[in-house]
Protein backbone atom coordinates (compact mmCIF):
# COMPACT_ATOMS: atom_id res chain seq x y z
CA UNK A 1 0.00 0.00 0.00
CA UNK A 2 2.80 2.60 0.73
CA UNK A 3 4.56 1.74 -2.48
CA UNK A 4 1.27 2.16 -4.36
CA UNK A 5 1.26 5.31 -2.30
CA UNK A 6 3.90 6.71 -3.21
CA UNK A 7 4.23 5.74 -6.61
CA UNK A 8 0.72 7.91 -6.85
CA UNK A 9 2.25 10.95 -5.08
CA UNK A 10 5.42 10.73 -7.32
CA UNK A 11 3.21 10.78 -10.51
CA UNK A 12 1.74 13.26 -9.09
CA UNK A 13 4.22 15.51 -7.78
CA UNK A 14 5.67 14.81 -11.36
CA UNK A 15 2.64 15.81 -13.26
CA UNK A 16 2.08 18.96 -11.28
CA UNK A 17 5.64 20.07 -12.20
CA UNK A 18 4.91 20.05 -15.73
CA UNK A 19 1.90 21.33 -15.41
CA UNK A 20 3.32 24.22 -13.45
CA UNK A 21 6.41 24.25 -16.34
CA UNK A 22 4.11 24.26 -19.07
CA UNK A 23 1.37 26.92 -17.75
CA UNK A 24 4.04 29.29 -17.04
CA UNK A 25 4.84 29.43 -20.45
CA UNK A 26 1.17 29.23 -21.53
CA UNK A 27 0.27 32.35 -19.27
CA UNK A 28 3.09 34.31 -20.64
CA UNK A 29 2.18 33.47 -24.77
CA UNK A 30 -1.37 34.50 -23.46
CA UNK A 31 -0.31 37.96 -22.09
CA UNK A 32 1.83 38.81 -24.65
CA UNK A 33 2.11 37.38 -28.12
CA UNK A 34 -1.30 36.15 -28.29
CA UNK A 35 -2.68 40.21 -26.11
CA UNK A 36 -3.34 42.25 -28.66
CA UNK A 37 -2.83 45.55 -26.13
CA UNK A 38 -0.26 43.61 -25.16
CA UNK A 39 1.48 44.17 -28.62
CA UNK A 40 0.39 47.95 -29.40
CA UNK A 41 1.62 48.87 -26.25
CA UNK A 42 5.19 47.86 -27.15
CA UNK A 43 4.48 49.64 -30.11
CA UNK A 44 3.71 52.53 -28.49
CA UNK A 45 6.96 52.18 -26.42
CA UNK A 46 8.90 52.10 -29.72
CA UNK A 47 10.42 55.61 -30.23
CA UNK A 48 9.08 55.70 -33.78
CA UNK A 49 10.10 59.28 -34.59
CA UNK A 50 13.73 58.13 -34.08
CA UNK A 51 13.43 55.26 -36.14
CA UNK A 52 12.22 56.77 -39.15
CA UNK A 53 14.47 59.82 -38.71
CA UNK A 54 17.32 57.16 -38.82
CA UNK A 55 16.10 55.10 -42.01
CA UNK A 56 15.51 58.86 -43.40
CA UNK A 57 19.08 60.18 -42.65
CA UNK A 58 20.85 56.87 -44.18
CA UNK A 59 18.43 56.90 -47.14
CA UNK A 60 18.75 60.56 -47.69
CA UNK A 61 22.88 60.00 -47.34
CA UNK A 62 22.79 57.63 -50.02
CA UNK A 63 20.36 59.33 -52.34
CA UNK A 64 21.89 62.49 -51.82
CA UNK A 65 18.11 64.19 -51.10
CA UNK A 66 17.81 68.17 -51.21
CA UNK A 67 18.47 70.08 -48.10
CA UNK A 68 15.14 71.54 -48.56
CA UNK A 69 13.28 68.04 -49.03
CA UNK A 70 14.97 66.65 -46.27
CA UNK A 71 13.73 69.25 -44.00
CA UNK A 72 9.76 68.61 -44.94
CA UNK A 73 10.33 65.32 -44.31
CA UNK A 74 11.71 66.10 -41.03
CA UNK A 75 8.58 68.30 -40.25
CA UNK A 76 5.91 65.47 -41.42
CA UNK A 77 7.99 62.53 -39.07
CA UNK A 78 5.35 63.67 -35.66
CA UNK A 79 2.62 62.51 -38.15
CA UNK A 80 3.92 59.37 -39.36
CA UNK A 81 4.75 58.22 -36.23
CA UNK A 82 1.08 59.16 -34.76
CA UNK A 83 -0.16 57.67 -37.51
CA UNK A 84 1.53 54.67 -37.74
CA UNK A 85 0.79 54.17 -33.67
CA UNK A 86 -3.47 54.60 -34.55
CA UNK A 87 -3.58 52.75 -37.52
CA UNK A 88 -1.26 49.87 -36.64
CA UNK A 89 -2.87 49.42 -33.57
CA UNK A 90 -6.38 49.47 -35.86
CA UNK A 91 -4.86 46.38 -38.23
CA UNK A 92 -3.45 44.59 -35.35
CA UNK A 93 -6.62 44.37 -33.12
CA UNK A 94 -8.88 43.31 -36.81
CA UNK A 95 -6.02 40.59 -37.08
CA UNK A 96 -6.21 39.49 -33.33
CA UNK A 97 -9.97 39.36 -33.53
CA UNK A 98 -9.55 36.41 -36.25
CA UNK A 99 -6.86 34.61 -34.77
CA UNK A 100 -9.01 34.24 -31.32
CA UNK A 101 -12.08 33.72 -32.57
CA UNK A 102 -13.92 36.56 -32.06
CA UNK A 103 -14.43 37.33 -35.76
CA UNK A 104 -14.55 34.31 -38.48
CA UNK A 105 -13.70 36.32 -41.34
CA UNK A 106 -10.00 37.65 -42.65
CA UNK A 107 -9.08 40.46 -45.26
CA UNK A 108 -5.90 41.97 -45.04
CA UNK A 109 -6.26 43.93 -47.93
CA UNK A 110 -9.13 45.76 -46.97
CA UNK A 111 -7.52 46.15 -42.76
CA UNK A 112 -4.67 47.76 -44.87
CA UNK A 113 -6.21 49.91 -47.14
CA UNK A 114 -8.75 51.13 -44.03
CA UNK A 115 -5.55 51.46 -42.12
CA UNK A 116 -1.99 51.70 -42.86
CA UNK A 117 -1.91 51.79 -46.38
CA UNK A 118 -5.12 54.64 -46.66
CA UNK A 119 -4.77 56.66 -49.95
CA UNK A 120 -6.31 60.09 -48.78
CA UNK A 121 -3.49 59.77 -45.80
CA UNK A 122 -0.59 59.00 -47.93
CA UNK A 123 -2.25 61.95 -50.51
CA UNK A 124 -2.06 64.24 -47.66
CA UNK A 125 1.76 63.50 -46.66
CA UNK A 126 2.59 64.58 -50.35
CA UNK A 127 0.53 67.81 -50.00
CA UNK A 128 2.90 68.48 -46.99
CA UNK A 129 6.11 67.46 -48.58
CA UNK A 130 8.37 70.02 -50.37
CA UNK A 131 8.20 68.41 -53.49
CA UNK A 132 10.16 70.77 -55.88
CA UNK A 133 13.36 69.94 -54.55
CA UNK A 134 12.71 66.92 -55.33
CA UNK A 135 11.76 66.64 -58.74
CA UNK A 136 14.31 69.73 -59.36
CA UNK A 137 16.57 67.01 -58.53
CA UNK A 138 15.35 64.66 -60.72
CA UNK A 139 15.39 66.59 -63.96
CA UNK A 140 18.68 67.82 -63.39
CA UNK A 141 19.84 64.46 -62.87
CA UNK A 142 18.35 63.69 -66.55
CA UNK A 143 19.22 66.82 -68.27
CA UNK A 144 22.10 67.93 -66.90
CA UNK A 145 24.81 66.01 -68.84
CA UNK A 146 23.22 66.93 -72.17
CA UNK A 147 23.25 70.91 -71.40
CA UNK A 148 25.81 72.72 -73.51
CA UNK A 149 28.40 74.65 -71.56
CA UNK A 150 26.74 77.78 -72.73
CA UNK A 151 23.66 77.35 -71.71
CA UNK A 152 24.31 75.34 -68.47
CA UNK A 153 23.10 78.38 -66.79
CA UNK A 154 19.41 77.26 -67.32
CA UNK A 155 19.78 74.47 -64.97
CA UNK A 156 19.64 77.51 -62.52
CA UNK A 157 16.17 78.45 -63.50
CA UNK A 158 14.58 74.70 -63.16
CA UNK A 159 13.45 75.31 -59.59
CA UNK A 160 11.35 78.25 -60.75
CA UNK A 161 9.91 75.60 -63.64
CA UNK A 162 8.99 72.85 -61.06
CA UNK A 163 7.63 75.20 -58.22
CA UNK A 164 4.65 75.77 -61.31
CA UNK A 165 4.53 72.33 -61.75
CA UNK A 166 3.62 71.43 -58.38
CA UNK A 167 -0.01 71.83 -58.55
CA UNK A 168 0.21 69.86 -61.52
CA UNK A 169 2.44 67.27 -59.61
CA UNK A 170 0.24 67.01 -56.38
CA UNK A 171 -2.85 66.36 -58.65
CA UNK A 172 -1.00 63.72 -60.69
CA UNK A 173 -0.30 61.83 -57.04
CA UNK A 174 -4.06 62.17 -55.98
CA UNK A 175 -4.96 60.64 -59.28
CA UNK A 176 -2.23 57.77 -59.49
CA UNK A 177 -2.10 56.64 -55.86
CA UNK A 178 -5.50 55.18 -55.44
CA UNK A 179 -5.52 52.88 -58.19
CA UNK A 180 -1.60 52.10 -57.64
CA UNK A 181 -2.68 50.73 -54.05
CA UNK A 182 -5.72 48.56 -55.46
CA UNK A 183 -3.12 47.07 -57.61
CA UNK A 184 -0.53 46.50 -55.07
CA UNK A 185 -3.47 45.11 -52.73
CA UNK A 186 -5.07 42.83 -55.40
CA UNK A 187 -8.32 44.54 -55.68
CA UNK A 188 -7.19 45.30 -59.52
CA UNK A 189 -5.27 42.96 -61.42
CA UNK A 190 -3.47 44.98 -63.65
CA UNK A 191 -1.68 48.34 -63.61
CA UNK A 192 -1.06 50.66 -66.74
CA UNK A 193 -0.92 54.62 -65.99
CA UNK A 194 0.69 56.76 -68.35
CA UNK A 195 0.90 60.35 -67.38
CA UNK A 196 1.89 62.68 -70.21
CA UNK A 197 4.77 64.79 -69.31
CA UNK A 198 3.78 67.68 -71.70
CA UNK A 199 2.94 70.21 -69.41
CA UNK A 200 6.41 69.72 -67.77
CA UNK A 201 8.33 70.02 -70.80
CA UNK A 202 5.81 73.29 -71.77
CA UNK A 203 6.33 74.61 -68.16
CA UNK A 204 10.04 74.00 -68.44
CA UNK A 205 10.25 75.54 -72.13
CA UNK A 206 8.39 79.04 -71.01
CA UNK A 207 10.32 79.91 -67.51
CA UNK A 208 13.46 78.73 -69.21
CA UNK A 209 12.89 80.31 -72.18
CA UNK A 210 12.06 83.38 -70.57
CA UNK A 211 15.99 82.78 -68.97
CA UNK A 212 17.58 82.54 -72.30
CA UNK A 213 15.98 85.73 -73.43
CA UNK A 214 17.04 87.82 -70.55
CA UNK A 215 20.32 86.35 -70.72
CA UNK A 216 21.51 84.59 -73.43
CA UNK A 217 24.81 83.37 -74.29
CA UNK A 218 27.85 85.84 -75.49
CA UNK A 219 27.65 84.45 -78.96
CA UNK A 220 24.32 84.89 -79.57
CA UNK A 221 24.03 88.30 -77.86
CA UNK A 222 22.48 90.76 -79.94
CA UNK A 223 20.60 88.21 -82.56
CA UNK A 224 16.74 89.48 -82.78
CA UNK A 225 13.89 87.48 -80.45
CA UNK A 226 12.81 85.24 -83.79
CA UNK A 227 16.67 84.35 -84.24
CA UNK A 228 17.41 83.22 -80.53
CA UNK A 229 14.38 81.29 -80.43
CA UNK A 230 15.27 78.95 -83.39
CA UNK A 231 18.96 78.88 -80.96
CA UNK A 232 16.91 78.18 -77.74
CA UNK A 233 14.59 75.28 -79.36
CA UNK A 234 17.10 73.61 -80.67
CA UNK A 235 18.94 74.10 -77.58
CA UNK A 236 15.93 73.03 -75.55
CA UNK A 237 15.39 70.13 -78.03
CA UNK A 238 18.84 68.48 -77.07
CA UNK A 239 18.46 68.60 -73.14
CA UNK A 240 15.05 67.21 -72.84
CA UNK A 241 15.41 64.54 -75.02
CA UNK A 242 16.18 62.49 -71.89
CA UNK A 243 12.64 63.15 -70.50
CA UNK A 244 10.53 61.05 -72.41
CA UNK A 245 6.67 61.31 -73.37
CA UNK A 246 5.21 59.98 -70.58
CA UNK A 247 5.90 58.66 -67.05
CA UNK A 248 4.68 54.78 -66.85
CA UNK A 249 3.69 52.99 -64.23
CA UNK A 250 3.04 49.17 -64.35
CA UNK A 251 2.89 45.86 -63.13
CA UNK A 252 6.43 45.48 -64.33
CA UNK A 253 7.83 48.99 -63.27
CA UNK A 254 6.29 48.70 -59.81
CA UNK A 255 7.60 44.56 -59.78
CA UNK A 256 5.56 44.23 -56.07
CA UNK A 257 3.68 40.93 -55.24
CA UNK A 258 1.87 42.29 -52.45
CA UNK A 259 -1.35 41.17 -53.55
CA UNK A 260 0.26 37.43 -53.28
CA UNK A 261 1.72 37.77 -49.78
CA UNK A 262 -0.97 38.99 -48.64
CA UNK A 263 -2.76 35.64 -49.64
CA UNK A 264 -0.12 33.63 -48.38
CA UNK A 265 -0.39 35.46 -44.89
CA UNK A 266 -3.92 35.12 -45.21
CA UNK A 267 -3.76 31.68 -45.33
CA UNK A 268 -0.84 31.18 -42.79
CA UNK A 269 -3.07 33.27 -40.38
CA UNK A 270 -5.68 30.82 -40.85
CA UNK A 271 -3.30 27.95 -39.93
CA UNK A 272 -1.96 29.91 -36.76
CA UNK A 273 -6.00 30.67 -35.65
CA UNK A 274 -6.31 26.24 -35.81
CA UNK A 275 -3.35 26.43 -33.19
CA UNK A 276 -4.12 29.48 -30.84
CA UNK A 277 -7.91 27.61 -30.87
CA UNK A 278 -5.58 24.27 -29.27
CA UNK A 279 -3.69 26.43 -27.16
CA UNK A 280 -6.38 28.49 -25.85
CA UNK A 281 -8.25 24.43 -24.95
CA UNK A 282 -4.85 23.21 -23.87
CA UNK A 283 -5.01 26.44 -21.85
CA UNK A 284 -7.63 26.41 -19.82
CA UNK A 285 -7.38 22.17 -19.58
CA UNK A 286 -4.13 23.15 -17.19
CA UNK A 287 -5.88 25.90 -14.82
CA UNK A 288 -8.29 22.64 -14.45
CA UNK A 289 -5.55 20.20 -13.84
CA UNK A 290 -3.21 21.61 -11.50
CA UNK A 291 -5.79 22.49 -8.66
CA UNK A 292 -6.85 18.91 -9.56
CA UNK A 293 -3.20 17.41 -9.01
CA UNK A 294 -2.64 19.82 -6.10
CA UNK A 295 -6.44 18.26 -4.59
CA UNK A 296 -4.86 14.76 -5.26
CA UNK A 297 -1.45 14.84 -3.42
CA UNK A 298 -3.82 16.23 -0.47
CA UNK A 299 -6.03 13.56 -0.61
CA UNK A 300 -3.58 10.42 -1.06
CA UNK A 301 -1.16 12.24 2.12
CA UNK A 302 -3.77 12.77 4.37
CA UNK A 303 -1.57 14.69 6.04
CA UNK A 304 -1.20 18.56 6.82
CA UNK A 305 2.10 18.77 7.55
CA UNK A 306 3.32 16.48 4.75
CA UNK A 307 1.24 17.71 1.87
CA UNK A 308 2.27 21.19 2.52
CA UNK A 309 6.21 20.39 2.91
CA UNK A 310 5.90 18.38 -0.49
CA UNK A 311 3.69 21.17 -2.59
CA UNK A 312 5.93 23.83 -0.69
CA UNK A 313 9.61 22.35 -1.91
CA UNK A 314 7.49 21.78 -5.47
CA UNK A 315 6.34 25.64 -5.46
CA UNK A 316 9.57 26.65 -4.17
CA UNK A 317 12.06 24.93 -6.81
CA UNK A 318 9.32 25.65 -9.56
CA UNK A 319 9.59 29.57 -9.07
CA UNK A 320 13.42 30.08 -7.37
CA UNK A 321 14.60 28.27 -10.89
CA UNK A 322 11.85 29.99 -12.98
CA UNK A 323 13.28 32.78 -12.02
CA UNK A 324 16.83 32.37 -12.35
CA UNK A 325 16.27 31.55 -15.90
CA UNK A 326 14.35 34.97 -16.61
CA UNK A 327 17.75 36.52 -15.03
CA UNK A 328 19.71 34.51 -17.68
CA UNK A 329 17.91 35.07 -20.59
CA UNK A 330 17.22 38.64 -20.17
CA UNK A 331 21.15 38.99 -20.01
CA UNK A 332 21.91 36.46 -22.60
CA UNK A 333 19.31 38.64 -24.66
CA UNK A 334 20.84 41.74 -24.16
CA UNK A 335 24.10 40.58 -25.22
CA UNK A 336 23.11 39.54 -28.40
CA UNK A 337 21.78 42.92 -29.31
CA UNK A 338 23.72 43.75 -32.61
CA UNK A 339 25.92 47.05 -32.32
CA UNK A 340 24.64 48.03 -35.94
CA UNK A 341 21.14 48.09 -34.50
CA UNK A 342 19.29 51.39 -34.72
CA UNK A 343 19.44 53.58 -31.27
CA UNK A 344 15.59 53.41 -30.98
CA UNK A 345 15.93 49.76 -31.17
CA UNK A 346 19.00 48.92 -28.86
CA UNK A 347 16.56 51.14 -26.01
CA UNK A 348 13.33 48.92 -27.22
CA UNK A 349 14.50 45.67 -27.33
CA UNK A 350 15.59 45.28 -23.49
CA UNK A 351 12.37 46.94 -22.50
CA UNK A 352 10.53 44.38 -24.43
CA UNK A 353 12.36 41.48 -23.51
CA UNK A 354 11.83 42.89 -20.01
CA UNK A 355 7.67 43.30 -20.57
CA UNK A 356 7.34 39.73 -22.51
CA UNK A 357 8.77 38.05 -19.39
CA UNK A 358 6.78 40.25 -16.48
CA UNK A 359 3.71 37.78 -16.55
CA UNK A 360 6.75 34.52 -16.05
CA UNK A 361 8.31 36.85 -13.05
CA UNK A 362 5.17 37.58 -11.77
CA UNK A 363 4.50 33.47 -11.57
CA UNK A 364 7.74 32.73 -10.80
CA UNK A 365 7.64 34.99 -7.46
CA UNK A 366 4.12 33.73 -6.79
CA UNK A 367 5.54 30.57 -6.74
CA UNK A 368 8.28 31.46 -4.10
CA UNK A 369 6.01 32.84 -2.21
CA UNK A 370 3.85 30.12 -2.35
CA UNK A 371 6.29 27.41 -1.59
CA UNK A 372 7.62 29.88 1.60
CA UNK A 373 4.33 29.90 2.99
CA UNK A 374 3.38 26.10 2.54
CA UNK A 375 7.41 25.43 4.03
CA UNK A 376 6.36 27.26 7.32
CA UNK A 377 2.66 26.01 7.53
CA UNK A 378 4.53 22.46 7.52
CA UNK A 379 6.72 23.71 10.53
CA UNK A 380 4.24 25.51 12.50
CA UNK A 381 1.88 22.71 11.79
CA UNK A 382 4.14 20.05 13.30
CA UNK A 383 5.31 22.57 16.37
CA UNK A 384 1.69 23.08 16.97
CA UNK A 385 0.96 18.63 16.90
CA UNK A 386 4.02 18.09 19.49
CA UNK A 387 2.54 20.60 21.62
CA UNK A 388 -1.07 19.23 21.37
Amino acid sequence: MNFLKGLALAFLGLLLSLSLLVFGIAFTLNNTALDADFINSQIDQLDIHSLVDEAISEQTAEDDFPEEFRASLDSIIPRIEQYIEEQVGGAIDSVYDYLLGESQDLDLAQILEDTVLNADFIISLLDDLDLPPLVEEFVNERISEEIPQEVAFLLDHIYEAVTQLEPWIEEQAEAVIPPVLDYLLGKSQSLDIAIPLDTVKETLRDVLWQAFLDSPPPDLAGLPPAQLRLEFNQYFEEFTQEIPATFDIDQESLDLEIAQTLDDAEETLGEVREYVGYFQTGFIVLIVLIPLTIAGIILINRNVRSSSRSLGIMFLIYGAFTYAGILIAKNVAESQIPGDTPAALQSWLPQLMDDSLAPLEMLAIGGIAIGVILLVVSFVYKRHQAQA
